[in-house]
């Protein structure tokens, strides 16, 4: 039928990752929670979400040591095509050796012999292992180097880090109900040419309270809209929307702040349906504000 996106492809956009100069895609694949639990036992399923997200000209991904067996399966994944995406991973160790033994492990398992973006995994020990990081740079193992915090109210310390001039990016969540970033990190990463990475898009969507009401938790949001979701959210369809999650995504695309946004998926056609919010027709500011006003 007419909303079986994954047998289309969609016309990516790309943004640039900040000073890094790096073309990302608009929407990446974060790994953090559906590689978790599913590289271990299912891996074929991740390996055919990465291929599903090259066949749709998305180039970001992004992962953790910490991320179970993320990094082991997406080099597996990336086997030959390396050179078709930007490759971003973490490190979450707080001093300098330990920080490196990390790096050179992330390498192995990811099988290559650059990481194009290496973050400070929740600033853990930044002060510390930067030094240890920018010398991996030096060697030309590490490409460009970059900060991650999933805890809003430490944008007091990500903001001291992002004023080092240490750091060319930039992760943090971003989504309806979060938008504490506006206040102070975004208007800084643009003075800055700090590249803008947002982390879990869709929390709105997993939390009865939210935004989708008269949505089942369960289904994550995901239904198409005018199919029973939320009526409060019927307009959406108007600007190529077919289900709330495509307008989050879209509503995030809206600030040019952002560089790109990486939903972590385990079911393959979320990839071609994520893709689908990049049609080249973004959202006026007026119906982002009517989104934002749902959750006021």
């Amino acid at each position: 039928g007419e909303h079986r996106a994954a047998a289309r492809r969609y016309e990516i956009e790309y943004r640039t990752l900040g000073s890094t100069g790096l073309r990302v895609s608009e929407i990446g694949v974060g790994t953090s929670l559906s590689f978790r639990a599913a590289a271990a036992s299912d891996e074929d399923l991740c390996i055919s979400i990465i291929h599903e997200a090259l066949a749709q000209n998305i180039n970001f991904i992004d992962t953790a040591p910490v991320y179970g067996e993320s990094e082991r399966v997406l080099g597996k994944a990336l086997e030959g095509r390396r050179g078709e995406v930007v490759l971003a991973t973490k490190v979450w160790q707080t001093d300098g050796a330990s920080a490196r033994s990390s790096v050179e492990r992330s390498l192995k398992l990811l099988r290559t012999d650059v990481i194009d973006l290496l973050q400070i995994h929740n600033m853990a020990g930044w002060r510390e292992i930067t030094p240890t990081l920018q010398k991996l740079k030096e060697e030309g193992l590490v490409r460009h180097i970059g900060i991650t915090d999933r805890q809003p109210e430490n944008y007091g310390e990500v903001v001291e880090a992002m004023r080092t001039g240490a750091y060319e990016t930039i992760q943090i969540p971003y989504f309806l109900g979060e938008t504490s970033c506006r206040a102070e990190v975004l208007p800084l990463a643009r003075e800055m040419n700090m590249g803008v990475i947002v982390m879990r898009p869709f929390s709105q969507l997993m939390s009865r309270e939210s935004l989708l009401r008269g949505v089942e938790a369960s289904s994550g949001g995901r239904q198409l809209l005018g199919a029973g979701a939320d009526e409060a959210l019927s307009f959406l369809i108007d600007h190529g929307c077919e289900t709330p999650g495509q307008g989050l995504l879209k509503h995030l695309l809206a600030d040019p702040a952002v560089s790109s946004i990486i939903p972590a998926t385990s079911k393959t056609d979320r990839i071609a349906e994520n893709a689908a919010a990049l049609d080249g027709n973004p959202l006026p500011p007026e119906v982002c504000e009517r989104i934002e006003s749902l959750v006021a």
